[in-house]
């Protein structure tokens, strides 16, 4: 019988796990995906300003590609966030764990609620870059 550790990285692998409810935000009409997430007109945020310092800040120190298997505190291999092109890719599933109202990455703290509120935004505009 497999553990309850083994579930859980099969479930995250396989993209199944559902959206946590955030008890300090249950607002119903909130975004469920990425997709319903409105990009602001008038949103500044970019790449070079905001996507990478993000990154470089809150999720690189597990999810680089240089980072060895055994000191990326059980981040999946292949779930790297390098790049500008490795981001657009999994942006579904970054906004989902760790945007807006999502706060289940990084798994110990993280970012305010302003920084994951930019987040959202960043991604949901495309995660543009100058």
């Amino acid at each position: 019988m497999p553990s309850w550790r083994e579930l859980f990285v099969c479930l995250l692998m396989s993209g199944c796990i559902m959206q946590q409810e955030d008890a300090e935000n249950p607002d119903e009409d909130a975004p469920r995906t990425l997709a319903e997430r409105a990009c602001p007109e008038d949103s500044f945020v970019t790449y070079e300003d905001f996507g990478s310092p993000f990154m470089s800040t809150w999720c690189t120190g597990c999810h680089a590609s240089d980072m060895p298997e055994g000191m990326r505190q059980e981040a999946p291999l292949g779930i790297d966030f390098d790049n500008l092109e490795a981001i657009r890719a999994r942006a579904d599933r970054i906004w989902l764990r760790a945007a807006d109202h999502n706060i289940t990455m990084p798994p110990l703290g993280g970012p305010d609620e302003e920084e994951r509120t930019l987040l959202g935004e960043w991604l949901a505009c495309g995660a543009p870059s100058l």
